[in-house]
């Protein structure tokens, strides 16, 4: 069994029990969203991602008024979405707070994967290696730590539930 498998059914465990998981405490956010926030005008990053706690597409998402929707939607603290819309966010992956949590896209055919751990290691698959000088200094300007190779990153991840295990959850077993 991977470790993915093993944190997923861990966590599925947790929500079919009485208790449940309630959603993540916002006191204890991602340090590096306060840089996104500072740096939401920053040239490289509005050619690639707009910041914003509230991105449009995420009411849409809501409007059907499924509960299991909206109820894995609240686990999650928007970043914003990239240049083809697609809304990026930490998703607490059923932790107290949202420290340490990764980064996840949700799309509208109710995909939802892990991209990172952090916003800077989806934008380095994201541009590639064509833009790969820019994100480079970008993070030094912002303080922030380089993408890691995408292997790093794929291994730093496997300790996380499958989030689309999880949204499925929600989405069968809500009503």
């Amino acid at each position: 069994m991977t470790d993915r498998t093993e944190a997923t059914e861990k966590l599925l465990r947790r929500l079919r029990s009485d208790a449940g998981v309630p959603p993540a405490s916002r006191d204890v956010e991602p340090p590096e969203l306060a840089v996104w926030r500072r740096m939401r005008d920053d040239p490289f990053l509005a050619e690639v991602f707009t910041v914003t706690e509230d991105p449009p597409v995420i009411h849409s998402y809501l409007a059907g008024g499924h509960p299991g929707v909206a109820r894995f939607l609240s686990d999650i603290i928007w970043l914003g979405e990239s240049d083809v819309r697609l809304p990026i966010g930490y998703w607490s992956a059923g932790a107290d707070t949202f420290a340490g949590a990764p980064v996840i896209y949700v799309d509208d055919k109710a995909s939802v994967e892990l991209i990172g751990t952090s916003l800077v290691d989806f934008l380095g698959t994201w541009v590639g290696e064509l833009g790969a000088e820019e994100l480079l200094d970008f993070c030094r300007r912002a303080g922030l730590r380089p993408p890691m190779p995408e292997a790093e990153c794929e291994a730093a991840l496997k300790d996380y539930p499958d989030p689309q295990q999880v949204f499925d959850f929600f989405l069968h077993t809500s009503s």
